[in-house]
């Protein structure tokens, strides 16, 4: 499995330099891609490195606290959260703000922090047959992996998703616009390029600009366009998932 991606969100840099240095010596299954200390840090980090981790403290003065933080990342997230703080009484607010994977009550010990990156560890493999379920009239409930999923292209009121199985490309039709796919499928590997296409980061082979708009290439010969509103968009987005 690929080395854990995660980003520290916590006011005190002494509780950033310990957590980092905790994590440097003892889990090397993790891999610290960035800290911020505001809730605004906080937030435009998310959507540069698109963490698989969040270690997130709950208060930070005084501009506001770590559900603060989730109420504005909620809707695009695909991270695991594990809270470190140092107040106890914030457990039931956490659990219902969200399902973390840890609560570490500071300060913690390297055994406690240990649990929860296994925790993690275990939630991680599991996303990775995450799927969805299309309807279909003649073959029943359709479970489509996302790991098999190339890219969807919008048909109106419908989606064509096109799959990558047994080395074959197959294509299923959604009665779901793509934005509401787009809402449902994990953001940390799809990314809008144009608005009839959705691509499937992990199976770009590669991609080119054409102008001002581009174009990507995918498996068995398949490709989707780049609009010009999207080309910068794209090239941050994936970027981005390249360094993960």
């Amino acid at each position: 499995m690929k080395k854990i991606h995660a980003l520290i969100i916590d006011d005190e840099i002494s509780a950033v330099n310990t957590l980092r240095g905790m994590i440097g010596e003892f889990c090397p299954s993790v891999k610290v891609i960035a800290t911020a200390r505001t809730i605004e840090e906080a937030v435009a980090a998310a959507a540069q490195h698109l963490p698989d981790l969040v270690f997130l403290d709950i208060e930070m003065p005084p501009f506001g606290n770590g559900f603060d933080f989730l109420n504005r990342t909620r809707k695009q997230h695909g991270f695991g959260v594990i809270f470190t703080t140092a107040y106890p009484k914030y457990a039931v607010q956490a659990i219902k703000a969200t399902q973390p994977w840890g609560y570490l009550i500071k300060p913690f010990s390297v055994t406690e922090l240990l649990e929860a990156i296994k925790v993690a560890t275990e939630k991680l493999r599991d996303s990775d047959s995450q799927g969805i379920v299309i309807p279909d009239s003649r073959k029943g409930n359709q479970v489509l992996r996302v790991r098999e999923i190339l890219y969807c292209k919008a048909d109106g009121a419908t989606t064509d998703i096109f799959m990558l199985r047994h080395n074959r490309l197959e294509k299923i039709t959604a009665s779901r616009t793509l934005k509401d796919l787009e809402t449902e499928l994990p953001e940390s590997y799809f990314c809008r390029t144009h608005h009839s296409f959705m691509v499937n980061m992990q199976h770009i082979e590669r991609y080119e600009r054409t102008g001002r708009n581009g174009r990507i290439y995918l498996p068995q010969n398949a490709s989707v366009g780049i609009s010009v509103l999207k080309m910068d968009y794209f090239e941050k987005r994936f970027a981005a998932f390249l360094e993960r």
